[in-house]
């Protein structure tokens, strides 16, 4: 039943926003009693959380899979820019990067909201940084290359790109960020 509610909160939430859903309708949508959610998430912020945490682990592992050891890092990179533009073409770019909408929306409504978001984009900033210090220590990119500012830049890019796509309704923002993330990295290469 747990799982069921995680589930159905991070649908609707990455639909409709967190402020857009309500508890009831998380309950109803899940087919469980409000009592029984509230037996397992007291509030809406900690079931929030709960979301959260599982948003980021399904993307935690999304990156693990491009940041394989053997895999070239640009090819790497640009596998995660285009899956991200070819899921937003999908869906019509509605949707977005659920915990970049999540921190649009309430970093400034919930500090443990805020501080669990800015944890995530620090795990899959580490995983970034960490496949390109590796590929940088096997002498791919230059000594001057800095591995945790251009994961940075580049987990930066790519959810600014992911929210102007959902304004646009248009893939290009990612590819166009794809070539300037690409530039960049091939100006570093040894």
């Amino acid at each position: 039943m747990r799982q069921k509610i995680i589930d159905t909160a991070v649908s609707l939430f990455h639909q409709f926003g967190f402020k857009g859903v309500s508890v009831d309708d998380i309950a109803t949508k899940a087919g469980v009693k409000k009592a029984n959610l509230f037996h397992y998430y007291p509030s809406k912020e900690d079931l929030g959380l709960a979301a959260v945490c599982q948003g980021a682990s399904c993307q935690e592992e999304a990156y693990l899979s491009y940041f394989s050891p053997e895999r070239d890092p640009i090819e790497a990179v640009e596998a995660m820019f285009d899956d991200a533009a070819s899921s937003m073409k999908k869906e019509g770019c509605k949707r977005g990067c659920f915990i970049g909408n999540l921190a649009q929306e309430i970093s400034n409504q919930s500090e443990k909201l805020r501080r669990k978001i800015l944890e995530c984009f620090g795990g899959w900033t580490n995983t970034l940084a960490e496949f390109l210090e590796s590929w940088k220590n096997r002498g791919y990119f230059r000594k001057d290359f800095e591995p945790k500012v251009s994961a940075q830049a580049i987990i930066h890019s790519f959810e600014g790109a992911m929210l102007c796509c959902k304004a646009s309704r248009d893939v290009a923002p990612l590819h166009n960020s794809k070539k300037f993330v690409v530039l960049y990295l091939r100006g570093y290469k040894a």
